[in-house]
Order: C-alpha cells, then structure tokens, then sequence
C-alpha cells in the first residue's frame, strides 16, 4: 500500500459535477412543446385576488392587508426576483374582515342565522364559503410574503452536482472490477435516449418544455389542504420533484411547496430545459435501489441507458410515481403488479400520443409492452456482481480505497478525500460517492490466472485438498511495484489471507482480519543477499550438518536441525560439513543459515528484508496473547533485533505477507531495485485525471545487480530440485514451517521471478504462494495424507501461475545473466579431505615445508 501521496490538482470535490446539457443552437426547434430559452417580456402575475364580498375590499396599489395589519409598501412576490423578464406577483391582495352586521361574524361561528326561508340559506351558505376563503387567502397571503425571503435567501449552489457511485477498474482503465457507493452513475444529455425524456415528460410532466418550472395549482392545493386538512398531495413539475429531491425537502406542508416552487423557479433561470432534465434524470429514484436512469436500466433491463428502447424507456418513468410501493417494490414493475404496470404504461403511452412523441401510427411497434423485465432477483445478482465485493477481487478493492484515503493535498498536507458529518465524525464518502474513477495496477488478464490457480476448482492444484487449507497468490511486477494479480481469498468479505487491509471507505478503518505467516525458508533469500553483500560468494564452503550454537544446544534439547532431520545434506563434496553457499541455498539448509545470521547478526537481515520491501513483521511480545506486529517502515533492524527476532529470522521463523514477499522478490528481480508495492494506478475525476502513480526505485544499499546475477543462478536450481518444469526459466525459493514442536508442517510456500530486463521488453514478474490453514492451525497435508512442503503444493501453484501468466503476457523467453561470481570470503565450512603428513625431503609437497594448512587442505575443487 502506497502510503505516499501526490496531486497534479489541487482538492478534489467529493461530489461529481453534472456533466453538462447545454443544447446545441437550433436543436430544440423541431421538439413538440419547445419554448425558447430566452426569457419573454411583460409581467407574470400570479396569484393576484380581489375578491368582491358584502361591502367592499380594497385592494391597494403594492400593499396586502390582513385583517387591520398592514404590510409595508412593496410588492409581496414569490421570490421578488424578475422571472423571465417579467415580475412575478404573488398574492398582492387586501382581505377585508366582514363585519357581523355583513352577514359573516369574525368569529366565523355563524351568527344571524336565519332558520326560515331558502334564502337566508343560500346566503349562509355564501358566506361560510367566502369566510373560508378569506381564511385561506389570509394564510397564503402571509406564505407569500414570506416567499420573498424565501427567494432572496434560497440560493443555488455554483456547482449543481450528485452523488454518484465510484468505479475501480483494472490497469486498462476500461475494464470495471467493482462499484461503490450510491447506485448512480451520472450521464451527460447527449447519452440520455429522446424517448426517455420524452417518457418521463410524458409521465410526470406535460408541460415541461412549456411552464416556468412551478405547478401553481399544486402550490395553491397544498396550501388549501394544509389548512384544511385535507390529503397533502399535489402533482409537481418535474423542476419542482429535482428540487425537492437536490435540496433534501421532505412532507407536503404549504412550506415546503413554496421553498420547492422558489427553487424551481430559479432552477429554470439559471438552467436550460436540456440540462435540468439531465440533472433530473440523473437524480431521480426508479425503485430497487437504482438512482438516476442509467442504473435504473440497469437494474430493470441490464442495459447501458444509451440501448434502451421507447416501451422499455416508458416502463421506466412510470415507475418514478411510486418506485418502493408498500416495501415489495413499485406496483408498475410487472414483476410486482403486472395489471398495475399496464396500466400505468397505457397512460403514458397515450400522453405521449397525444404530445405528438409518438405518431399513433407508430404506437403498436413501438410501444408495445416490455416483457424483457428482469426480476428483483436477478436485479439484486447484478448488482452484488458489479460491486465485486463478495469475490476475491472484493480484497483488492478494500486495498486500493485505503491507499486512495491516504492521499494528501500537496499544499496543506492534509488527507484529500476525508470529510467531517454533522455529528463531527471523520468519513470518506467523497471517495465513496464522489463519482470516481480509481484504476488499479491489476491486470485483467492475470488476475483470473491468479484466482483459477490457487482457488478450489477443478483446474487448479487445490481441487479435491482437504477443507481445512487455504491458498493465498500475489504477483508484483519488477521495476514498478505494481500488484499485477491478488488472492488472499474468495471474498472481500472474508479474511485476507495475503495480507491484511485498512479501509475507512467500506471498512472501519481498522486493520482487518488476515496479516501474515512465517515464511520458513523462502526467507532465506534476504539471509543470502545478506551474505552476499557481507563479501561471501556463491561458492563459499559452509557446514551444513546440526552443531550447537550458544545458546541452541543438544543438551538443552533446542539443537539448531534441518528439515531433513537424521539425513545428512549430499553435497558435491560428498560430506554435509562441505558444502557451498548455493547448495545450502537450494537444499534449503537451516543450520548452515542459523550461522550465517549469527556471524552477520538478525539485524542487518532483517534490513535487508525491509530494503527489499517487507513492511511488516509479526513478532511475539511478553505480556501479549497474540503476535504483534512490527512497522518496518518506521523501525530499523537494530530497533527490534535482538529485542525481539533473534537469530532465527535468518530461516524464516517469523511471520511476514505474502503481499509483503512478493514485492521483496520484485525487488531482487530487479537486481536490487526496490518499488513500492502498491495497488493504486489512476484517479479521475470528472474527466479529469488527478493522481498518478509514483515510481521511484531505491537500491538495496550495498546489493549490486551483480550480486543480484548471482542470486539468479542459485535460485534458478530450486524449481529445478524439485522438478518444476515451465517454458520460461524461473528462479525460486521454497519454504515450510512446522506446527509447533511436532514433525507436522503448518505453513508451506514458493516464491520467485521471471528474467526481468526492460532493454529487451521483458518487464518480468514475481510471485509468491503460501498455502496453511483457514483457521486454527493443524497439520497440512494433501489429499492423500502426505505432509505438505513447499515444492510439493505450493510449488506447482506457483509454476503453473508463472508459466500462464508470462505466456498471457507474450515475455520473451530469456535467461538471467551470467553470474560473476563475486565475493571472496570463506564459510565455516570443515573440508573432507585428510591432512597429509609433510615430508621433509619434498618441499613444497602438499603437507611439507613452505605450505601453509589451507594448501595442505585444499579440499574438493569449487564449481565456477
């Protein structure tokens, strides 16, 4: 994970802007309905009352009376703001109390009623109706006074814009991994089909294209239902509905109708037709958790919106009246009410006849009834399948949203998307609605390689194994650092068996279930570089056979063994006690290594380890019940060794992440040159790309590549040890560790590289395996009982990857360079060859005079 953080911008916006609708000059001239954009001349009086009563209602210029209050001078209008060049007068009406000798008492109790006579009826009748008006034209009155302030303080934010769902891709940035976030995905006009606005004007909106952007008469009935009692409902415009939903109002109240109408209003001055039906159609919610018609095509037909057709585009907005219905589901989906759904459908297709859409001799073919709905089940699939979540990728998106949280504003600093909610608790959601694009470092070709190897099916080595075993895969790319292949498991809901994550965006921000294993031997090869850079070579004579060291003896019962316990290692000098640095390294001896970390001390491994890449490493603690980890990044070898790895860390006792090796043996496939391994490539932003992935290499300090050659040559003879056999030569290392002090192994791993040589377009590729228990330890073994070792299982998982995914990837076919051979040390090795008694009358005799113990005991000749 990538903790370096860089922009090319400046803070990125949380929120995606709408992409933008503005029309193009003439284009709108041939739709039905059209109105032009540009504001008419005159004045739009609305609302203006005087009502004629018994006695007379005056109705001063620019002053609404209620009652005996006066209001100052000054016209009382929806916003007092010009609406298309005109002025918009609201509700500039005098309502005149009647008195009691009028007929309508104050009190409105019904006072001079007369109980003969029809007359005295019908005029009863008349004046607890005018009475009731006049109480309604009082209250409204005193809402649109009120809508001034409404308009003069309801502003439109600079930048209109929604949530939308976040995508991750592979390294193509054009083949989608996973989706987060909310179920939208914004479009711009041009991608929203005709026949879809056009349906949903059909639906919501007759005269969209028309009005101002407010249904008056639904202003008018909300506010008589408010002070009646009667159902708050009342149809809105399609403006009115965007408002409603951008500016969060809930309920029907006469309130929230005229801060909806305010904004519409508004909405329709700053805005063209074309760019508030994007906006709207990009907001609106459609039913099964779809906002915004893309996901809705989606969701209902598992289509792109740009495919749909007119009858499929009909079904859809007329789910928008009613997209939840009682919890099951809009009753217009056919697969909830199929009568329902007709019939809605039947309306909308007949507005859309009679708005002049659809010619009626075109109706029958195109707007017939869909019958390709999907279900809610399958809806459902479809969208755990694009999120990706439930599959071994769902890791890889944990992974690469925490690194994306991670960066930081190069001018202040601080994290780029964390945000603070009204309760004061830090989130991400700019990441996770903030309509990105994040692309990843994975390749999509390798990826399934990955998966199909070291998952359990039928193709790979893991089919038929018991249940208790487990198989994680990581592949990094030389040179780069980039993650090119991941599986730590089959959901990004379970473990992380390759490593751990910390995800603030989908998780808690807390380390997650997984972290590592002890890599046994295939730590060896940091021991080995170790070596190397000490000044020992290839060929140095090492003792191979179980000794005791301080500390580790026979007595204590703690003696220093190699895995091959009782068997003594078959070197080319025939005896175990002479053998070289590379057949050490290949038969994958722990004493000879336990010596070397002891004369070249655990510190200087392990920072070699933490130079190649490994971040982490788990160490235990007194005091603590589990393994604690160390932070390599911030801690250096002699901060934690001896304090807590000792001399074993030289063979592996120690857990680390397969993430973590993999981009160690990157490095050394390199020759010597360490990236970051890392799993963010890209983010974009509105079109806009503003992060880059950086690659800077820092070599291993004293490793140089031809050190590196010669690391190569040793570990090219461990898959060949163990009969590996792939059409690309491959170095590698093998590893096992037991399951306490029993003869059982509980870890067993491979890893290794490719000939990495940019010159020759060969970018290499390294990888790592490791196969152990899904949860508490105990001995693994295959299908047929054996002990698992590291050449065994994991080895053909690791060869079977390497040869598919370099073939996948077209490599060349090359061979690691020649090794040099450097270094000029000697081991501890003992020689086999007996000493020779020197003989007096033959100088220079092997054993006589002038010739110092080591010509004497020359031992076997070394192999260049």
């Amino acid at each position: 994970m990538d903790k370096d953080a860089n922009s090319t911008g400046g803070p990125i916006s949380g929120r995606a802007r709408i992409p933008g609708a503005l029309s193009t000059p003439g284009a709108d001239h041939d739709r039905p309905g059209y109105r032009p954009a540009g504001p008419p001349a005159g004045r739009a009086s609305v609302g203006r009352a005087g009502s004629p009563v018994t006695g007379s209602a005056s109705v001063p210029s620019g002053r609404a009376t209620v009652g005996s209050a006066s209001v100052p001078s000054g016209r009382a209008s929806v916003g007092g703001a010009p609406v298309f060049g005109g002025r918009a007068t609201v509700g500039s009406a005098s309502v005149s109390v009647i008195s009691s000798s009028g007929g309508v008492p104050e009190t409105g109790d019904g006072e001079g009623k007369s109980s003969i006579g029809k007359r005295a009826k019908r005029r009863r009748r008349r004046n607890i109706t005018i009475a009731s008006i006049a109480a309604f034209i009082m209250i409204a009155g005193i809402g649109m006074v009120a809508g001034t302030y409404y308009f003069d303080q309801v502003a439109l934010p600079d930048d209109i814009s929604l949530d939308q769902s976040t995508t991750i891709y592979y390294s193509d940035g054009v083949t989608r991994m996973g989706i987060i976030g909310e179920n939208r995905t914004v479009l711009a006009f041009k991608d929203i089909p005709v026949d879809m606005q056009h349906a949903v004007v059909a639906a919501e909106d007759n005269s969209f294209y028309t009005n101002d952007g407010v249904d008056y008469k639904g202003v008018v009935r909300a506010a008589w239902n408010n002070v009646s009692g009667g159902d708050r409902q009342g149809a809105s415009t399609i403006s009115q509905q965007y408002a409603r939903r951008w500016a969060d109002l809930e309920g029907v109240t006469y309130a929230r109708k005229v801060r909806e109408a305010v904004i519409a209003l508004k909405l329709n001055q700053q805005y063209s037709k074309d760019e508030i039906m994007t906006m709207y159609l990009n907001i609106v919610y459609f039913g099964r958790g779809a906002y915004g018609v893309e996901a809705a095509a989606q969701a209902y037909f598992a289509k792109p919106a740009k495919d749909l057709k007119t009858n499929e585009a009909m079904l859809l907005a007329g789910l928008v009246k009613n997209p939840e219905g009682s919890g099951r589901g809009s009753p217009f989906d056919p697969n909830i009410d199929k009568v329902e759904s007709q019939k809605r459908f039947k309306y909308i297709r007949d507005q859309m006849v009679q708005l002049d859409f659809v010619k009626e001799a075109e109706a029958d073919t195109r707007m017939k009834f869909p019958d390709n709905v999907i279900t809610p089940a399958q809806a459902r699939d479809r969208a755990v399948q694009a999120q990706n979540l439930n599959r071994p990728e769902g890791l890889i998106i944990h992974h690469v949203l925490g690194e994306v949280s991670q960066l930081k504003d190069p001018r202040t600093g601080q994290l780029l998307y964390e945000d603070t909610d009204p309760e004061d608790k830090k989130n991400f959601d700019k990441i996770r609605n903030g309509g990105l694009k994040i692309v990843t470092t994975i390749d999509k070709d390798i990826q399934p390689i990955a998966v199909r190897e070291a998952s359990r099916n039928k193709e790979s080595n893991m089919d038929k194994q018991p249940p208790n075993l487990q198989a994680a895969l990581v592949a990094v790319e030389p040179g780069n650092g980039g993650v090119k292949a991941y599986y730590g498991g089959d959901s990004g809901s379970g473990c992380d068996y390759a490593s751990y994550y910390v995800d603030p965006v989908l998780g808690t921000g807390q380390e997650s279930c997984g972290g590592g294993h002890p890599p046994g031997s295939t730590f060896k090869v940091y021991t080995l570089a170790t070596a190397l850079m000490a000044g020992y070579s290839i060929d140095s004579m090492w003792d191979g056979v179980p000794r005791d060291f301080p500390g580790r003896t026979a007595a204590k019962k703690n003696q220093v063994k190699n895995a091959t316990e009782g068997v003594e290692p078959e070197c080319h000098s025939g005896s175990g006690h002479w053998c070289t640095l590379e057949e050490i390294t290949v038969q994958s001896l722990n004493v000879p290594f336990y010596a070397i970390t002891l004369k070249l001390t655990p510190a200087r491994v392990i920072d070699t380890a933490r130079a190649a890449g490994i971040r982490d490493m788990w160490a235990t603690v007194q005091g603590q019940n589990q393994p604690q980890r160390m932070d390599l990044t911030k801690l250096k070898g002699s901060d934690v060794a001896p304090k807590y790895f000792q001399e074993e860390v030289g063979f592996g006792q120690y857990p680390i992440t397969v993430l973590d090796h993999a981009g160690g043996l990157a490095t050394i496939a390199a020759r010597g040159t360490a990236f970051k391994t890392h799993f963010l490539k890209e983010v974009w932003t509105g079109g806009t790309k503003t992060y880059g992935e950086i690659l800077k290499g820092t070599r291993i300090p004293g490793f140089t590549e031809q050190m590196a050659d010669d690391m190569a040559k040793v570990l090219t003879g461990v898959p060949v040890h163990y009969g590996l056999k792939s059409p690309y030569t491959l170095a590698g290392k093998t590893g096992t560790w037991q399951l306490g002090n029993t003869t059982s192994n509980a870890h067993a791993w491979m890893g290794g590289f490719a000939p990495y040589d940019p010159g020759k377009k060969a970018t290499g590729l390294a990888a790592a395996v490791w196969v152990g228990n899904v949860k508490d330890e105990q001995p693994i073994k295959d299908y047929k009982g054996n002990n698992i070792i590291g050449g065994k299982l994991p080895g053909p998982i690791w060869n079977d990857f390497m040869s598919a995914a370099l073939a996948k990837m077209n490599m060349p076919k090359l061979k690691f360079p020649k090794a040099p051979m450097t270094g000029d040390k000697e081991g501890d090795g003992i020689s086999p060859t007996p000493a020779i008694p020197g003989d007096p009358n033959f100088p220079g005799f092997p054993g006589g005079p002038g010739q110092n113990p080591t010509q004497a005991n020359p031992g076997p000749t070394r192999r260049r």
